[in-house]
């Protein structure tokens, strides 16, 4: 679960069974992955003549050609958390913005049918200082690190069962690994040409309002 000022991402609004709340159940590591595949662009401050087309005509995006918009496109999925795994999955976009202050806002949107929902509220939007939001990642990196590393430990003490082929030795290596794989997430800083961004976003929203609109037919006749 994703505690965002006080709403709730990856997580179900009830349980039929307890009558309560619930986390989505999913390995924690996937969120762990997926957040780390949107950091560098989250962080990269977005322009404030573009932050509205983030959130805005969504089919216009997704019914967009790549003719003349490639850098655009790229942009905009690259803001976008991957949740497909997920039944009845999510619409969350994260951005960056420095104009006033420093924030990360997330804006999250689940059309869902009743029983399928993995957001509360199903639509809304929140914004958190970059700080407290880079604190907040760390921590979850560090704990999960932390808990991935005593339970290696941990098999590594009892040893396994006989009918279990386990490699402990790259087990290790490959913790090791991932230990520094947020340092090195965070090390990436993207290369955003900003005017080629500008004149996709341009060509996608001229396209959009040149479409024609739809034809009306009488179906009483």
């Amino acid at each position: 679960m994703i505690d965002v000022d006080g709403h709730k991402l990856f997580h179900h609004s009830s349980n039929t069974g307890a009558g309560q709340p619930t986390p989505v159940d999913y390995y924690v590591v996937r969120l762990w992955e997926d957040l780390q595949e949107v950091l560098p662009s989250l962080l990269e401050p977005v322009p404030a003549d573009l932050v509205d087309h983030l959130t805005s005509d969504q089919d216009a995006w997704c019914g967009a050609g790549a003719e003349d918009a490639e850098a655009a496109l790229d942009w905009y999925s690259s803001h976008f958390m991957y949740t497909s795994y997920l039944v009845a999955s999510p619409r969350i976009v994260w951005w960056r913005s420095v104009t006033d202050r420093d924030m990360i806002t997330v804006d999250w949107r689940h059309a869902a049918e009743p029983g399928l929902d993995c957001t509360v509220p199903r639509r809304g939007r929140a914004s958190v200082s970059t700080e407290l939001f880079l604190r907040a990642v760390e921590e979850f990196d560090r704990e999960l690190i932390n808990a991935m590393g005593r339970r290696i430990t941990a098999i590594e003490a009892r040893g396994l069962a006989p009918d279990i082929r386990l490699d402990l030795e790259q087990l290790r290596h490959e913790h090791q690994h991932r230990s520094g794989s947020l340092a090195a997430t965070l090390r990436r800083v993207p290369a955003t040409a900003w005017p080629a961004v500008r004149q996709g976003v341009a060509r996608i929203c001229t396209t959009r309002t040149q479409k024609p609109p739809p034809v009306a037919t009488d179906l009483g006749q």
